[in-house]
This record gives C-alpha cells, sequence and structure tokens, in this order.
C-alpha cells in the first residue's frame, strides 16, 4: 500500500483510542488505548501487517527522535526532579521489586497451568514422582 493509506490507517486508529479515551471515558492514556486498538486488529487480521508495514518501519528506525520532546522537558523542570531524587529512587527501586516478583509469580502460575494441561505433575506436587 501506498504510504499515505498507511498513515492514515495509523492514525485513525490513534484517533479511536483518543475518542475512546475522551468520549467513552476510558482510564486509559489514548495512545496507550490506540495500541491495544491496533493489536487487537492485526490479531484478528482485521488490519494485515502489509497494510502498514512500509510506515511502521520508518517509525521505528526513526523512533529515538520521538523521546527528544519528554527528554527536553524532563531537563526543564530537572530542579524539581533533583529536589526529589531520594523519593524517585525509592520508587524506582519498589516498582522494580513488585515487577520482579510479580513477573515470578505470573511464570510460576504460567508453568504449572501448562504442565496441568499436560498432564505431567509438577515437581513440588504431592504424588510426583523423584
Amino acid at each position: 500500500m501506498r504510504i499515505p493509506v498507511q498513515l492514515a490507517i495509523i492514525f485513525a486508529i490513534c484517533l479511536a483510542g483518543e475518542f475512546l479515551n475522551r468520549i467513552v471515558g476510558i482510564p486509559l492514556p489514548g495512545n496507550i488505548i490506540g495500541m491495544v486498538l491496533l493489536l487487537i486488529l492485526l490479531c484478528l487480521k482485521i488490519v494485515k501487517l502489509k497494510h502498514i508495514s512500509t510506515v511502521s518501519t520508518v517509525f521505528l528506525k526513526y523512533l529515538p527522535l520521538f523521546f527528544l520532546p519528554p527528554s527536553i522537558a524532563i531537563m526543564a523542570v530537572g530542579e524539581d526532579i533533583l529536589s526529589r531524587w531520594p523519593l524517585l529512587l525509592a520508587m524506582c527501586i519498589a516498582f522494580t521489586v513488585v515487577t520482579m516478583a510479580m513477573t515470578g509469580i505470573s511464570t510460576q502460575f504460567l508453568i504449572r497451568l501448562q504442565e496441568r494441561h499436560r498432564g505431567t505433575p509438577n515437581p513440588g506436587e504431592k504424588g510426583a514422582e523423584k
């Protein structure tokens, strides 16, 4: 497909995400809702990868450029951030620990679920062969 059509598809999905955020009131940022919509449309094969591949490749190629405005905004409020660095450091450490714990718990749950589905006993369960 031509680049303007691919851009139109991506922007339409992004606009739909913003619409759902503002009109329906889904409590997520519009761009996140748009990405979830795009994932759903790709999984359901309503939008095929070839319909957006050229523009997506260009966006991914220049992805670091998209981080420039937020970086400049953070630099503009640098003094506020520096004045609260102990709190920010504690939050980073706490969220890292919580993320690691939740990842471990989720992985263990999925492994147990997969083993039950296959019919193989979990080594930690009673009746498991050694």
